[in-house]
């Protein structure tokens, strides 16, 4: 799994500084993340240790995120296959099955044992894929933060969508958003970013990405955890 060329392709660096402090890399700051990649100063790192996280393409500034949440029908969870610990290369999670019948799961992040992080994740169901949609707290207005979801054996596979190919998808009219681009500061590092919002129906956004060329997800960047045997 990759972790620097998307963030080569995505964005465009002008000079790099050793001593800059980047954003919390842990759980909570995923929709937190996506706030401050829209405001001065704020930026992302590439680092390994972002495997951990669902959402890395947030974190480098460059999202593709949903105003409405992306799915058609809710999935029902089979809890005794998704609760419990799941890990790979770079930490470990706990996942929680809060409510199965409507796809609902918690995540706990294991990696900070003095602070408890966690996120509440949807899945639901496509025609024939299914898609994780991170909840935003109650009574916020952001939009949801979204991609392609596997569970297969004991295997929880994330891809995030590519900016890059919904933008050019936006540009040719074959789905409704935006496209804000930014350039961002913090000391002597200066790079520019791109945040897609997406505003068509989550109707038009399945058939899209699922009668396409399949081309508007980073394959080659998935974030992958192995369940741990009891």
């Amino acid at each position: 799994m990759k972790t620097v060329e998307p963030l080569r392709s995505q964005m465009t660096f002008r000079l790099l500084e050793p001593e800059a402090t980047f954003p919390s890399a842990t759980s909570r700051g995923l929709q937190e993340a996506f706030n401050l990649q829209r405001k001065p100063g704020a930026f992302c790192s590439g680092a390994k240790r972002l495997l951990l996280i669902l959402i890395l393409a947030v974190l480098m500034g460059c999202p593709v995120v949903s105003k409405n949440i992306v799915g058609l029908q809710d999935f029902k969870l089979d809890a005794q296959k998704i609760d419990g610990t799941w890990i790979n290369d770079e930490g470990a999670i706990l996942v929680k099955a809060i409510d199965p019948e409507k796809g609902i799961i918690k995540i706990v992040f294991l990696e900070d044992k003095e602070k408890v992080e966690t996120l509440m994740l949807k899945i639901m169901k496509g025609n024939s894929w299914l898609y994780f949609n991170i909840l935003p707290e109650k009574d916020s207005k952001d939009d949801y933060i979204w991609g392609r979801f596997q569970i297969k054996d004991n295997k929880l596979i994330f891809w995030h969508p590519s900016n890059e190919v919904f933008t050019k998808a936006i540009k040719e009219r074959k789905i409704k958003g935006t496209i804000e681009k930014k350039k961002q500061e913090n000391g002597k590092l200066s790079f520019d970013t791109s945040t897609v919002s997406l505003t068509d129906s989550a109707k038009n956004i399945i058939n899209l990405v699922e009668s396409s060329d399949k081309s508007f997800f980073l394959w080659d960047e998935p974030v992958v955890f192995i369940k741990l045997a009891k």
